[in-house]
């Protein structure tokens, strides 16, 4: 008994250094994200931490399953063009790049909060590319602050992100009463606002978007870059033409049969891209040409080391350990500290798996620290929606597809504004709900 809980001791550190190795390797920018990933979910399986059927069921999980299927619809919006003229009336607007550029990430984070945030980004990607492409900018400028924006923008309602529904149904089963659809909104806000205001007021400290470094624009000396809006623009048109018509009735029905919560987003943005197929907008050539295969296979393989850390207990005695050691915290400081945990874990895995394993440590916590419960979850919300620090969130992998910018440049960002929009966050709560 005492040799194999040393064993499974010995797994659990083992798969901590696992992947603390791979996250460092995947900061340090100088390897390829699905390399990395794959290597580390390999050596845990060789090793004989967990069985075949843990070390690859994250290629079965529905995340993977969602992303996939968002990459379809994504690459439909693009064949039907149904958001041509959307860049250039923003550009008629404002003729600045910042400007540009943080008019198309609060859109995306208009449309996370309304829908789920990866299917806003597929939306928006093709817009952005194209705006990126007429300034002359990388796409990466317009792709970074969007994928950021878009993520936070989930935060706002509860059908904003998967993780909020999560909290919502946790919340019922232990107290009889859920989260309503606004009741996000307060902290996610105060998130969203403090990013922008970062990106406003902090144009020379790195954290300005567009802050990418400029592709060349030339080629033998010519200017290649698309010419400037003229007397011939384009109109936006969405209705235009019967692919544009199929394209617009397979989204609003995922997003209304997904935001209901009639269907799993995989099912339902799986079913819109299913119908564009049919309908002649996506042809089967051009559906598997969108689909992004070291996204897939760098996603596949960080849900399988987080099945993993679950598998040896490595999570369980995580929530152990913070349990011991935040007795007698105040509630601010118990707030901020689940908050940073559940970022943690959100950034290293899934942010759905940061969900349901921090609600009911939270719900533990806040029972012996004098802490709302509300609050605690609010708190486990807010920073599994903080999926900014590393490029690990489904819409994050997905910008880096088409628009895609250095892990550095994110990580560098992404770690001032959790810090801030940590911070904001549990200010809030705080206020709000203990």
């Amino acid at each position: 008994m005492i040799e194999r809980g040393a064993r499974l001791e010995a797994e659990q550190l083992f798969t901590w250094g696992v992947l603390l190795t791979v996250l460092s390797l995947i900061a340090s920018g100088r390897f390829r994200l699905e390399i990395v990933a794959l290597g580390g979910l390999l050596l845990l399986g060789i090793t004989g931490v967990a069985p075949p059927n843990i070390v690859f069921s994250g290629y079965g999980h529905p995340a993977l399953a969602t992303i996939i299927a968002v990459f379809l619809v994504s690459q439909g919006i693009i064949d039907s063009e149904i958001l041509r003229g959307l860049g250039q009336a923003l550009a008629r607007k404002l003729h600045s790049l910042r400007g540009q550029i943080i008019s198309v990430s609060v859109t995306g984070a208009v449309l996370s909060a309304l829908m789920n945030n990866v299917g806003a980004v597929g939306m928006l990607l093709p817009t952005a590319v194209r705006m990126a492409s007429r300034s002359g900018s990388s796409p990466g400028s317009f792709g970074l602050p969007l994928a950021m924006a878009s993520i936070l923008g989930g935060t706002l309602t509860l059908i904003g992100s998967a993780p909020n529904i999560i909290i919502a149904s946790y919340m019922f089963s232990v107290t009889g009463q859920s989260f309503k659809m606004f009741d996000f909104t307060p902290h996610g806000l105060a998130m969203l606002l403090t990013a922008f205001l970062i990106w406003v007021f902090c144009k020379y400290c790195g954290m300005d978007p567009g802050a990418v470094p400029l592709a060349d624009t030339t080629e033998n000396g010519k200017d290649v870059r698309e010419p400037e809006i003229s007397g011939e623009t384009i109109q936006l048109a969405p209705l235009a033409t019967r692919e544009r018509q199929v394209t617009i009735f397979a989204i609003l029905l995922a997003v209304v049969a997904v935001s209901v919560g009639l269907v799993h987003p995989a099912l339902g943005f799986g079913g819109a891209a299913f119908i564009m197929i049919l309908g002649g907008v996506l042809k089967p050539s051009s559906a598997y040409e969108g689909v992004d295969l070291k996204i897939v296979f760098f996603l596949g393989a960080m849900l399988g080391i987080g099945k993993i850390l679950e598998h040896t207990g490595a999570l369980e005695h995580l929530s152990l350990f913070l349990s011991q050691s935040t007795e007698g915290l105040s509630p601010f400081w118990l707030i901020v500290l689940l908050i940073f945990v559940s970022s943690f874990l959100s950034n290293a895995i899934n942010n759905s798996a940061a969900a349901v394993f921090m609600a009911p440590l939270a719900a533990g916590m806040a029972a012996g620290n004098s802490l709302h419960t509300a609050a605690a979850l609010m708190a486990v919300a807010a920073g599994s929606n903080m999926t900014i620090l590393l490029p690990t969130h489904q819409a994050s992998l997905m910008v880096m597809s088409r628009a895609p910018f250095s892990t550095v440049s994110f990580m560098r960002a992404g770690l001032v504004l959790s810090i801030c929009c940590g911070l904001a966050a549990a200010a809030v709560i705080l206020f709000v709900w203990q």
